[in-house]
């Protein structure tokens, strides 16, 4: 099996930074792929233009902000969900808000969670170290689907 990988789709480069850094705690920064957009991020998934000789499995988990500049997080969660190889893909949307709209609609466009992002660097690193914690050492992924 491939070394695991999560997937950021995160255009602020300053908070992809500090989200490498949270989730180095629990994954080494190597197993992090980022992408600044996601067009970028379904070429990835689909090894699509710069990415059609990646070797590695689909991601173990993709966190997605939702504030992204067009396509926004939701319209990126809407695509891979669309899309017969990453449907089963979990996913987790990431935004400094927790609006109850934003949160709803994670939930219908298929999101498998909603964390919100602190200000404070500290609880941002320990929640993502939590994040990741839980999806490549307690989740138990789906036998087919994900790459794994």
């Amino acid at each position: 099996m491939a070394s695991p990988t999560i997937l950021l789709i995160e255009d602020d480069a300053d908070d992809a930074a500090l989200i490498v850094d949270g989730l180095a705690r629990a994954i080494p920064r190597e197993h992090v792929a980022v992408c600044r957009h996601g067009s970028a991020a379904l070429d990835f998934l689909q090894r699509r233009g710069e990415f059609a000789n990646r070797a590695d499995d689909l991601p173990i988990l993709a966190l997605i902000d939702v504030g992204l500049p067009q396509p926004d997080g939701f319209a990126v969660l809407r695509e891979i969900r669309s899309e017969p190889g990453a449907r089963l893909l979990p996913v987790t949307l990431l935004s400094a808000s927790d609006d109850p709209q934003d949160v709803r609609m994670a939930a219908e466009l298929g999101a498998n969670s909603f964390v919100r992002k602190p200000a404070d660097r500290r609880q941002l690193a320990e929640r993502l170290e939590q994040l990741a914690r839980y999806w490549l050492e307690l989740n138990i992924p789906p036998p087919c689907g994900t790459g794994q």
